[in-house]
């Protein structure tokens, strides 16, 4: 996905973050939330700090939830599965954060997770722009005799950064295009500004 510039939009208030979040896909049931609070106190966030203990590279492209100013954060999480797999959203408010760009030697690298070697393949995927900036990667996942692919999508409006996940056997970039479109209009009429 490319980064755009554009005016800042208006600030958004922790309040409408909840009311942002994705309703159920099509299949999908509710995994966990939604729920709301400071970041670092959500289960969404305890699952990136936890992988990042088996490498730095494990929550590229994520916002780093080990990082004072993203725990103590105002946000609002959801996650959702079926059989074919899940899709996880959070909402931050930070006053000037955004994900940094995958590093060159993220690309692709080995961890050992559960006792299991897994490889991961990380390349960047052009989507439609969407907010103020906007980025996105598939990453194929490998090892203990399983494959997945997972999608993460970063959209910046405002002071809020939205993060989508979207794991399955195989991720379609029209899908996660698709997914990632229907997510950020939400939170748009959420937290548009009334005239």
């Amino acid at each position: 996905m490319t980064e755009k510039a554009a005016p800042s939009s208006a600030p958004v208030p922790a309040p409408g973050l909840g009311a942002a979040l994705l309703p159920a896909p099509a299949g999908m049931r509710v995994a966990y939330g939604p729920e709301s609070g400071p970041y670092g106190t959500l289960r969404a966030g305890a699952g990136p700090a936890a992988t990042r203990r088996s490498s730095s590279c494990a929550t590229t492209p994520a916002l780093d939830a080990a990082a004072p100013e993203v725990r103590s954060a105002p946000a609002a999480v959801v996650a959702y599965s079926s059989d074919a797999g899940s899709v996880t959203q959070a909402l931050v408010e930070l006053p000037a954060a955004f994900p940094a760009e995958l590093p060159g030697r993220c690309a692709s690298y080995r961890a050992v997770v559960d006792g299991q070697r897994v490889t991961y393949t990380t390349r960047q995927i052009d989507l439609p722009p969407l907010g103020d900036r906007s980025r996105a990667y598939v990453t194929a996942v490998s090892g203990g005799g399983q494959r997945l692919e997972v999608g993460s999508v970063a959209v910046m409006r405002g002071r809020v950064v939205m993060s989508l996940l979207v794991v399955a056997r195989e991720v379609k970039e029209a899908g996660l295009a698709e997914q990632s479109r229907k997510a950020y209009e939400r939170l748009e009429r959420a937290t548009r500004t009334p005239r």
